[in-house]
């Protein structure tokens, strides 16, 4: 019984196949940036983990902003300009005021190059605000504004991945080009006729080519190699052009036109 299976279906298909080193790199690219995530984060997520149970009490925001840092590199001389969000804030727990500065565990003593970043994580955290204070109920005076791994308590890992994840995107870029060609090779292999390869400018080439296939091609000259009778022998399709035809359409071919097929052919055309 014959094969029915299709390309793209996942039966027996090519595409299926040739698609497996893609995914199988793809998601190499996902466990190395979460195994990143871990090695670099890991100390300020599991504290920032441990703030889920904490308790909640009122406070409020006592000033917040942006703190800016400005440095240059001496030897190579580039300059930037790194950004944290700060916010210090007052609460009070069993009658006692207390007085805390940190957002979140992941954005202590951190500067990041994206402005826009550090403004929303203190977007709802400006001076007169009241909040939500998460409180150690172990130690009143830890605290945080952002409990648990919100999306905000987040953003400075992200922030620092995104950048590594997009520098290995070339890789996983030319990786997939390359997939692509084969794919693309082995798509127009089932399209030629035994026997037959891809040729110059993607003219099917071959003994098994029609012997009237110039009539139907479209692309440039073909390069012409050598004479015989009353033929062109080309590089492409069948190897062979009719000297009346070729000259006809692209003209005398340079280093050609001295054979007595040739010179009648041109007699012919310019009357």
């Amino acid at each position: 019984m014959a094969n029915t299976g299709r390309r793209g279906t996942g039966e027996d298909g090519p595409e299926t196949k040739s698609s497996l080193p893609l995914i199988a790199f793809t998601a190499a690219l996902l466990v190395i940036g979460c195994t990143l995530s871990y090695v670099f984060f890991w100390g300020e997520l599991s504290s920032q983990m441990e703030t889920d149970d904490w308790m909640e009490v009122q406070g409020a925001i006592i000033s917040s902003g942006i703190e800016s840092d400005y440095s240059c590199d001496g030897e190579e001389g580039g300059c930037s300009t790194t950004y944290q969000p700060f916010a210090e804030y007052r609460y009070d727990v069993d009658g006692e005021s207390y007085e805390g500065s940190r957002i979140t565990y992941t954005w202590e003593n951190t500067y990041i190059g994206f402005r826009s970043l550090a403004e929303s994580v203190i977007d709802d955290f400006q001076e007169g605000n009241e909040i939500t204070v998460y409180v150690d109920p172990d130690d009143h005076s830890e605290s945080v504004l952002i409990q648990g791994l919100e999306l905000k308590s987040m953003s400075f890992p992200l922030a620092v991945l995104v950048p590594l994840v997009l520098a290995i995107q070339p890789i996983q870029f030319t990786y997939m080009v390359k997939f692509a060609r084969r794919f693309n090779t082995a798509d127009e292999s089932d399209t030629l006729g035994e026997g037959n390869w891809v040729g110059p400018d993607g003219t099917e080439s071959g003994l098994g080519v029609a012997e009237d296939w110039y009539l139907r091609y479209d692309g440039p000259a073909p390069v012409v190699e050598d004479v015989y009778d009353e033929n062109y022998a080309v590089d492409r399709g069948n190897g062979a052009v009719p000297i009346d035809f070729y000259i006809e359409k692209w003209g005398i071919p340079e280093g050609f036109g001295k054979t007595s097929n040739e010179k009648n052919t041109t007699r012919r055309s310019r009357k």
